[in-house]
């Protein structure tokens, strides 16, 4: 929309990404802003030039320009994000933390439109937060049902401002059937060889150093069991370290291989017999939870975020309580000795990521949502067909 000119279906929206790190999240916000270009529409990403988003971004041919990010308040920071939004005719911006919700607060102020995404389920925190998630922007986009009780619940924050959209994936991208054997060659493990997987950013709350504390009990039962950790660590402390050093501790290091950032997780996902998410706590709607079912693989999960929501213990996968490494070494060990129930938990597990976990229908409801903040700010009447009109099957 640009002006007072009648709605036009092609948007232009601005994400801001501060964080350093990479993760899911940004994975994610960097795929949205590939499908927005693809669709007929104009995104954007703005990130700090020396942060692992900028490098990873780049690689994934994400549209992105560079400004430094350093501080919750930086006035000089949010007016060259104001030239940027003049000078592209940004409809929208988006945020996804703190720091770039508090950057962007200005240009909220000034009149243009943000949402806010919530992914994580940790406490706001201080009054101040709980503010600008009140009164400090258009739309609340919670990755989880959990999310949104938080926020109304616990900070008064108005249910109708909170849209529920969780995570998707590239259906066509994870599906099966797929060679079990290329990832397995690389890491040096056998085709009979029962692998055990863990994908996602190393840190403390991802529970990896959990999965190390049960490899013992199913190795005793088990030895010609092999582990992999897929992912890097973040942030000052180098997280990865912590776990290599945990392994090496237990003498582990032929037993639990470390494989690093990978670009071909449906090549991973494929060579695993099963995945593991032994998140402890703070993610909502784990994207590796979506890309396991999407692979065809049995899942063993905690429950945290929406993961009790859409697993069905036994059904679909197998649901055990965070930081509980003996139910994790059960579960690993149950999975092993009886392939039927992991079989009939991935067969359930694919169908339910078909049936939900499309990343079209995704950003579609993501649209959606940002029409009707576009429409309330400019007063459109013509709500309920142009809603329709942004479906992806009629755009193209």
């Amino acid at each position: 929309m640009r002006g007072a000119a009648p709605w036009q279906f092609d948007v232009n929206i601005l994400y801001v990404e501060s964080s350093r790190s990479w993760g899911g999240q940004e994975y994610r916000t960097c795929l949205e802003i590939n499908w927005l270009n693809a669709h007929g529409h104009q995104a954007w990403l703005i990130c700090n030039p020396d942060s692992q988003v900028r490098s990873k971004a780049s690689e994934l041919g994400t549209r992105l320009v560079t400004m430094p990010l350093r501080s919750r308040v930086d006035l000089r920071c949010s007016m060259r994000l104001w030239k940027f939004c003049r000078q592209k005719n940004i409809d929208l911006l988006k945020t996804y933390s703190s720091k770039d919700h508090w950057i962007c607060l200005p240009l909220f102020a000034c009149g243009i439109p943000l949402s806010r995404a919530r992914c994580i389920t940790d406490p706001i925190g201080s009054r101040s937060r709980a503010f600008v998630f009140k009164h400090g922007c258009s739309q609340i986009v919670a990755d989880a049902s959990v999310i949104k009780r938080q926020l109304v619940e616990e900070h008064g924050v108005d249910a109708a401002k909170i849209e529920v959209i969780g995570s998707a994936v590239d259906l066509e991208k994870f599906k099966p059937p797929r060679d079990r054997t290329k990832f397995r060659r690389e890491i040096g493990v056998g085709d009979k060889t029962p692998l055990i997987g863990n994908v996602g950013m190393i840190r403390p709350d991802k529970g990896q150093l959990e999965l190390v504390k049960s490899a013992p009990m199913v190795l005793k039962k088990r030895p010609d069991v092999r582990f992999v950790v897929v992912g890097q660590g973040t942030g000052i402390l180098k997280r990865g370290i912590n776990v290599r050093n945990a392994i090496d501790r237990a003498g582990l290091a032929d037993k639990i291989i470390m494989a690093g950032y990978r670009w071909d997780t449906p090549d991973v996902y494929a060579a695993c017999d099963m995945i593991v998410i032994a998140s402890l706590r703070t993610e909502a709607s784990p994207i590796v939870l979506r890309e396991a079912f999407a692979s065809g693989r049995p899942v063993i999960a905690t429950k945290v975020g929406d993961i009790p929501e859409i697993v069905r213990h036994r059904e679909n996968g197998l649901l055990i309580e965070p930081g509980d490494t003996h139910a994790l070494a059960s579960a690993i060990l149950e999975f092993i000795s009886d392939p039927e129930l992991a079989a009939h938990c991935a067969a359930n597990g694919l169908r339910y990521a078909t049936e939900n976990f499309s990343f079209d229908k995704m950003m579609d409801a993501k649209l959606r949502t940002d029409l009707a903040v576009l429409q309330k700010k400019h007063g459109c009447e013509s709500g309920s067909r142009s809603q329709q009109n942004l479906t992806s099957s009629e755009r193209n």
